[in-house]
C-alpha cells in the first residue's frame, strides 16, 4: 500500500513537473511574459516623462507671451511683420 502511494506520488510530480516545463503556463512563458512587462512599464515611464515636460512647456507658454513668441521663432520660423529670410550661397 504505501509503495503505491510513492509511486502515485512520482507520477504526480512528474506530471506537474513537465507542465510547468512545457505548456501554456511554463516557465519559458513565465520568463518571457516578465521581459515584455518590464519593457512596457519603462516605455510607460518614459512616455509618463515626456508627457509632463510637455505638460510643462504648455504652461510656459500660457504663462510667458515673449516664451512663446521664443518658441514660435525657434521652432517654427515665425517671422515678425518687417522681418525677411536672407539665403546665402555656399
Amino acid at each position: 500500500m504505501e509503495r503505491m502511494f510513492w509511486i502515485l506520488t512520482f507520477f504526480c510530480v512528474l506530471v506537474l513537473g513537465i507542465g510547468t516545463l512545457r505548456g501554456e503556463q511554463s516557465i519559458e512563458n513565465y520568463i518571457q511574459l516578465k521581459k515584455s512587462r518590464d519593457a512596457l512599464q519603462k516605455r510607460v515611464t518614459t512616455l509618463q516623462n515626456e508627457t509632463q515636460n510637455y505638460r510643462k512647456e504648455i504652461q510656459k507658454i500660457v504663462k510667458s507671451k515673449s516664451y512663446a513668441k521664443k518658441i514660435l521663432r525657434d521652432r517654427y520660423h515665425v517671422l515678425e511683420k518687417d522681418e525677411s529670410i536672407i539665403f546665402f550661397e555656399d
